[in-house]
């Protein structure tokens, strides 16, 4: 017995030997691997093809600047309620019911990060009296839900209608947007306020300021669409008077530091401006444009015409460039072809567009523009029911798909389509071409 227990013993102590050599030398060929990478790299903690390591985490970063951040905004026209489009929207129990407007552009509404749209109505409530389309606009509460939901961010609200119901009405409109949580820019509630905003798209800080143009009596107050301006609205407003540009570049000016001080990385200008019903910009447009470009801008979009007016792309005395659309039509309204249409009037106050521009942020802190674009939209009105119905159509290159959505008219669309891309879609795709992004269709199928 015990012959046989020393014997055991041994054996065992024997196998212990061989796992201690096993692992002694899995140890040495450990060692060995890391000092040939050691030997491999130089001073500084750099490898031989001169990338940088970084020995603190386990994945090491591109070399080059990478994409960290994308931010996508669109722009669209002008938000109306004309007289017709309060009686058709109006329901049996006496509200008001405009979701149905908004209905098929929605889903390209919300497909941008940022969604922005001009307010041109006021919510003047019924302390201002019975509701109303031109030439002044009370529009019921409800208007302000279907913006809401049709996937609009911001609304503009400094423009010539900004005034309609007095300074009362100037102010409701206003509450009703907070309490509804719609936020609007152009107008404060408070002269302590910045006249800027700054809207974080994921992670990229786009600044925003809005101005109209206004009139001045002779006793210095402000007017909009004819209505004076009690003195203490009218620092309330972004506004600026033609024969006084030099003011407005000072303003301006003071905005766009102050946005980028702020921490703004783009910074977009939108101005209330033109002739109404042209479809080309005026001396004054160009002239002002210009000089905005010169403040370093990247972006201003342009409204007011109801018409649709070109795209143009812009050189700073710094060599900066700035993206400019003159004009994004209507969004919604009853300003049909049939009634607007004479000798001195562009009747194509059915169409609008989303202009959209998209940024791209790199690891570096720079900001790129990594596309720009136009979704044209026109205004469909349907009365095959007995009851006038108005929607927002957003035209793509298929007429079979604007069927599907209901267009009767069809070949009213597809003219639509055509004369917008034909004054925005040639000069955007030389612009595309050029960035080598590759061109938009320019004609319906």
């Amino acid at each position: 017995m015990a012959s046989k227990h020393y014997k055991k013993k041994v054996k065992n102590k024997y196998i212990w030997r061989r796992i201690a050599a096993v692992l002694l030398m899995l140890a040495i060929i450990a060692g060995v691997i890391y000092a040939v990478k050691a030997c491999a790299k130089k001073p500084g903690g750099k490898e031989d093809n001169g990338g940088d390591k970084n020995n603190s985490s386990a994945v090491s970063e591109p070399k080059e600047p990478y994409v960290i951040a994308s931010a996508s905004i669109g722009s669209a026209g002008d938000i109306m309620c004309h007289s017709t489009q309060l009686t058709h929207a109006k329901k049996s129990d006496g509200s008001y019911y405009f979701d149905d407007c908004f209905e098929y552009v929605k889903p390209y509404f919300e497909g941008y990060d940022l969604m922005i749209a001009n307010l041109e109505v006021t919510f003047g409530g019924k302390e201002f009296g019975a509701f109303s389309g031109y030439p002044m606009f009370n529009t019921p509460d409800s208007m302000a839900d279907a913006v809401k939901y049709s996937g609009i961010d911001t609304v503009l609200f400094a423009n010539n209608h900004t005034y309609d119901t007095g300074y009362a009405g100037m102010l409701r409109t206003m509450k009703v947007l907070k309490e509804k949580g719609m936020p609007f820019v152009g107008v404060r509630e408070s002269k302590d306020d910045v006249f800027w905003q700054i809207k974080d798209v994921n992670g990229i800080k786009i600044g925003i300021t809005c101005y109209t143009y206004s009139t001045t009596t002779s006793s210095g107050n402000k007017a909009l669409n004819g209505n004076v301006m009690k003195s203490e609205a009218g620092p309330l407003v972004n506004t600026f008077t033609y024969n006084k540009l030099d003011d407005f570049y000072e303003d301006a000016r003071t905005a766009i530091s102050e946005m980028k001080q702020a921490g703004a990385d783009a910074t977009f200008i939108y101005i209330h401006w033109g002739n109404e019903y042209q479809r080309t910009p005026n001396s004054y447009q160009t002239k002002m444009a210009q000089e905005i470009c010169n403040m370093g801008y990247d972006v201003i979009v342009g409204g007011h015409p109801h018409v649709i007016q070109p795209f143009a792309t812009l050189t700073g005395e710094n060599g900066n460039e700035t993206l400019c659309v003159y004009s994004t039509g209507n969004l919604i309204s009853n300003q049909r072809a049939n009634l607007m249409d004479s000798d001195n009037y562009s009747g194509h106050t059915e169409d609008g567009m989303i202009f959209s521009v998209k940024f791209d942020k790199y690891s570096d802190g720079k900001l790129v523009i990594s596309d720009v674009n136009i979704q044209p939209l026109w205004v469909d009105m349907n009365n095959a029911t007995g009851k006038r119905i108005y929607r927002i159509v957003p035209l793509d290159v298929s007429v079979k798909n604007w069927k599907e959505l209901g267009v009767v008219n069809l070949s009213n669309a597809k003219k639509s389509y055509n004369r917008t891309m034909k004054l925005v879609g040639e000069p955007l795709n030389a612009y595309r071409t050029q960035k080598g992004w590759g061109e938009v269709p320019l004609k319906a199928d």
